[in-house]
């Protein structure tokens, strides 16, 4: 291989990190702004964690609070989901064991967005559908189109 060969790879690399760094910036500034202005709405105290990578969890949980009553631990829906945050994180580093846990957590994590999505919408299977078929980059561009939706009453 010649060294422009291996300029030019280097070149596409560097270009494909970069485009992937400025849609994982994109997509976290509106899940987070999205989550802010909903919490902001529902009265959640500390709403700016929603800018925080895991007290963004803590805000997610408040959010859906009621459908996460089946947890033992924690007062609140948003302790219980930092606390499985924090501990996927914990766990990730034990070799098979924290790849599974990883995998369910990803798994829990799509069905906390549904229930979210439920929450504030009444096509809450389409978006979990699109949302799990874009691997969760449409989550934040549909959490960020809800943000000032008012919350569904359930009878």
């Amino acid at each position: 291989m010649t060294e422009y060969e291996v300029a030019s790879l280097l070149a596409y690399g560097i270009g494909t990190i970069f485009i992937f760094l400025l849609l994982f910036i994109v997509v976290y500034i509106l899940s987070s702004f999205g989550l802010y202005t909903m919490a902001k709405r529902a009265e959640i105290k500390n709403e700016w964690l929603a800018f925080v990578p895991i007290g963004n969890a803590y805000i997610l949980g408040e959010l859906i609070d009621d459908k996460l009553d089946w947890i033992t631990f924690g007062k609140s829906g948003g302790i219980k989901l930092l606390i499985i945050a924090i501990g996927s994180i914990v766990l990730n580093v034990i070799p098979i064991l924290g790849t599974l846990f990883s995998f369910l957590v990803g798994i829990f994590g799509f069905v906390v967005l549904h229930w979210l999505f439920t929450k504030y919408s009444e096509n809450a299977v389409l978006m979990t559908v699109i949302n799990i078929i874009t691997a969760g980059i449409a989550g934040a561009f549909i959490i960020f189109a809800l943000r000032n939706k008012d919350p569904k009453t359930m009878v």
